[in-house]
C-alpha cells in the first residue's frame, strides 16, 4: 500500500531517552482541578462577519454515534511516531476559525492542524497549553499527547462520504496505543467527523487511556494565531472535580463533544414585488407613462439566538428605498446584525415590467410612374416616428416583398409595415402603400413585308415572327392573320397587337404576298434565261414555258408536265444543278394550277 495522491509525510524522529528527559524537566503534573473559563471560548467565522471578536464556539455533549470505520487506510509503513500526514484532502472547503480549507495535517500525537505543518523537537509529544501563542496553533486536539499509530496496522484511517453540500471528513485512530514503554497498556479509540456546510467538529471517543501519569492530555480547539480556544470540562477521575480537557490527567469512554460555530441571525426579507411602470394620466390625450414605478416594498424581519441589533436594506442601485424603481429587477439586499456582530443577508427583487406600447406615427401612402424602360421606380417613403414612457424604442420597415427599403419598389402595389418595439418587447406598427403605376407601352417587332409562292390552290402557308418586350411582361400578343396559317393568293396585311397587364399596347403591320401561278411560270422563264445554258436546250424548254403562260389551266398543265420532262432530257446542256430546281418548280406550279396527277410531272 502508499499514500493516496497528494498526501506525504514529515518525520520527526525523538528517541525515547529524549522524551524522559522532557517529562523529566517538566516534573510530574499535579495541580488543582481548573473550572472551565469563559475566554477559553473562542470567536469564529470571521469570514462572515467585520465584528469576529464577540463570537465564539458553542460546545455541546451529543448522542455518541460515530459512524462506520473509515475505508482509507494509512499504510504502517508510512506512518512515524511522532510524524505528520501532510496535505490529507478533506474532500471539500471547511471553515475553521473564519478561514476555508481544503486539506490538513494530521499528527502522530493526537491532533490536526491546518495550514503549514508546525515542527517541534520533541514532536508535540505532550498536551501542551490553549491558548497559546506557541506551536502548534490553528489546531484540532481530539487527543493530545503521545500515541504510537505506526505500531498498529490500520492505526489511521479517513475518508470523506455523503453528497454535496452535506459532506463528511471521518478521521479515525484505530486501537492506537500510547508511547512508549511496552508496559502501558494505554491506547486511543477515536473518531473525529468534519462536516460540509455546518462546519462543526464532533469528536467521538470509544476509548482514551493513558497509564502514563506523567503524561498530559489536550482536547479543543484553537485559532492560528493562539489567542482563543475551545475546550471542554470533564470530570476528573483522579479528584472527581469538574476540569477542562486541557493539559491535563483524565480518560474518556463512549464520549461525544462537538465543537460548533456561532450562528448568524436569519434575515427574512419581505417578498418579491412585480408591478407595472406607471401609465399616462388619462387628461393627457395621446400621451405616455412614466418608465418608473413607486413601490412600497415592506419591511425585513429576522431571527437570532441572542439579539438583532439592526435590520438595512441596501438597494443594488445605491437610491433610497422609497425612491421610485426603474424598469427592470431591482435587488434589495437586507443585512441583519446580530449582538455579537455576526450577520445575514437575504435578497428582495422588484420588478417594474413596461407593458406599454409604444405610439407610431407613420408616412402617408405613395402613388408614383414606373422609371423609363424599368419595371419599378425608387420612390422616396419617408420615415415612421415613434413616442414611448421609456426611451429605449426603436422603428424598423418591413416591406412586403422582403426588399431594402431602399431598394426601387416593382410596378404594384408594396406594403410597407413600420414596426416599433421598445427594450420590454411592447410593439405597435401601421402600414403605408407603395404604388408604382406601369405606363409605359410594350414595344413590337414585326415582321418586313414578305413574298411568297402560292404552293396549292388556295395561297400558301406562311411563317413569320413577331416579337415583344415590355418594361414588365407582355401578357398577349396577337395578330388578325397567324404565322402557320393558309394566306391567299395575293396581298394580305397583317397586323400585330402586344399588350402588358396595366392595359398598355402597341401595334405593328406587315404585308404577305402569294405568288399566283402564272407569275411563277414567268418567274421560272426568267431563271432559265438567266442559265446562259445553249440555244439548243434554252429555246425548247422556253417555248414550254411561253405556251403554258399563255394556254389556260388545262394547257398550262400539260405545258409544265412537257417542261419537265424535257429538262429532265437537256440536262447535259444545262447547268449542273439546275434540272432538279426547275423539275421542283414546275412541280409546285402544277400543285398551284390543280393539275391531275396524270399531268403533274414526275421528280427526276
Amino acid at each position: 500500500m502508499r499514500l493516496p495522491n497528494g498526501v506525504s509525510r514529515v518525520d520527526m524522529y525523538v528517541p525515547d531517552s529524549l522524551k524522559a528527559a522532557f517529562l523529566l524537566q517538566q516534573g510530574v503534573w499535579v495541580s488543582a482541578d481548573v473550572a472551565a473559563s469563559a475566554n477559553l471560548l473562542a470567536p469564529t467565522d470571521a469570514a462572515r462577519s467585520s465584528a469576529a471578536a464577540g463570537f465564539k464556539y458553542s460546545i455541546s455533549h451529543v448522542p455518541f454515534t460515530p459512524e462506520a470505520i473509515p475505508a482509507i487506510i494509512v499504510p504502517q509503513d508510512s506512518i512515524t511516531d511522532d510524524g505528520i500526514l501532510k496535505d490529507v484532502p478533506l474532500g471539500f472547503t471547511f471553515n475553521f476559525y473564519g478561514q476555508d480549507y481544503t486539506k490538513v495535517n494530521v499528527y502522530s500525537n493526537g491532533f490536526l492542524l491546518f495550514g503549514t505543518p508546525a515542527l517541534d523537537k520533541f514532536g508535540f509529544m505532550s498536551g501542551g497549553f490553549i491558548p497559546l501563542s506557541n506551536p502548534p496553533t490553528n489546531i484540532i486536539a481530539f487527543a493530545w499527547t503521545d500515541w504510537s499509530p505506526q505500531k498498529v496496522a490500520g492505526g489511521i484511517r479517513f475518508e470523506t462520504r455523503g453528497d454535496a453540500p452535506h459532506r463528511r471528513f471521518l478521521l479515525q485512530f484505530n486501537n492506537v496505543p500510547e508511547c512508549c514503554s511496552a508496559s502501558r497498556t494505554g491506547f486511543l479509540m477515536m473518531q473525529l467527523v468534519l462536516t460540509e456546510g455546518t462546519n462543526d467538529i464532533t469528536i467521538y471517543t470509544n476509548n482514551m487511556n493513558i497509564t502514563n501519569s506523567s503524561q498530559r492530555v489536550t482536547q479543543g480547539i484553537e485559532n492560528a494565531d493562539g489567542s482563543v480556544a475551545a475546550a471542554d470540562t470533564t470530570v476528573n477521575p483522579i479528584s472527581g472535580f469538574v476540569s477542562l480537557r486541557v493539559k491535563n490527567f483524565f480518560k474518556l469512554a463512549n464520549d461525544a463533544v462537538r465543537f460548533s460555530p456561532p450562528r448568524p441571525p436569519v434575515v427574512t426579507a419581505p417578498a418579491n414585488v412585480s408591478t407595472n411602470t406607471a401609465p399616462a394620466a388619462p387628461s393627457i390625450a395621446g400621451g405616455v407613462g412614466s418608465c418608473v414605478a413607486s413601490v412600497d416594498v415592506g419591511t425585513a424581519t429576522a431571527t437570532d439566538d441572542i439579539g438583532v441589533v439592526s435590520i438595512v436594506g441596501v438597494r443594488s442601485d445605491g437610491a433610497a428605498l422609497d425612491a421610485p424603481y426603474p424598469k427592470g429587477v431591482t435587488t434589495i439586499t437586507w443585512t441583519a446584525t446580530d449582538t455579537d456582530g455576526m450577520t445575514d443577508s437575504q435578497q428582495q427583487t422588484v420588478t417594474v415590467s413596461d407593458k406599454e406600447n409604444p405610439f407610431i406615427t407613420v408616412p402617408a401612402s405613395l402613388t408614383a410612374d414606373n422609371d423609363p424602360h424599368l419595371p419599378s421606380a425608387v420612390v422616396a417613403t419617408g420615415s415612421a416616428s415613434a413616442k414611448d414612457n421609456c426611451t429605449d424604442v426603436t422603428v424598423s420597415a418591413t416591406r412586403s416583398d422582403g426588399a431594402d427599403l431602399s431598394a426601387p419598389f416593382l410596378v404594384g402595389v408594396t406594403k410597407i409595415t413600420w414596426k416599433a418595439v421598445d427594450g420590454s418587447g411592447n410593439s405597435a406598427s401601421g402600414d403605408q402603400s407603395i404604388t408604382v403605376r406601369d405606363v409605359e407601352k410594350p414595344i413590337i417587332t414585326v415582321s418586313e413585308n414578305l413574298t411568297v409562292n402560292a404552293s396549292n390552290t388556295s395561297g400558301a402557308v406562311v411563317n413569320y415572327h413577331v416579337s415583344a418586350l415590355d418594361n414588365v411582361a407582355v401578357v398577349s400578343l396577337t395578330c388578325n392573320k397567324a404565322s402557320g396559317s393558309n394566306f391567299p393568293i395575293g396581298d394580305t396585311p397583317v397586323t400585330c397587337t402586344a399588350s402588358d397587364a396595366a392595359g398598355n399596347s402597341a401595334s405593328g403591320s406587315f404585308v404577305v404576298s402569294v405568288i399566283d401561278a402564272r407569275t411563277q411560270m414567268q418567274n421560272l422563264l426568267q431563271y432559265l434565261y438567266g442559265l446562259g445554258a445553249p440555244s439548243g436546250a434554252t429555246n425548247p424548254l422556253a417555248n414550254q414555258l411561253l405556251a403554258a403562260i399563255a394556254g389556260n389551266d388545262h394547257v398550262a398543265c400539260i405545258k409544265m408536265n412537257d417542261f419537265s420532262s424535257l429538262a429532265v432530257k437537256k440536262t447535259r446542256d444545262l447547268p449542273y444543278g439546275s434540272v432538279p430546281y426547275m423539275t421542283s418548280e414546275a412541280s409546285r406550279i402544277c400543285d398551284v394550277l390543280g393539275c391531275p396527277p396524270s399531268n403533274k410531272p414526275s421528280m427526276p
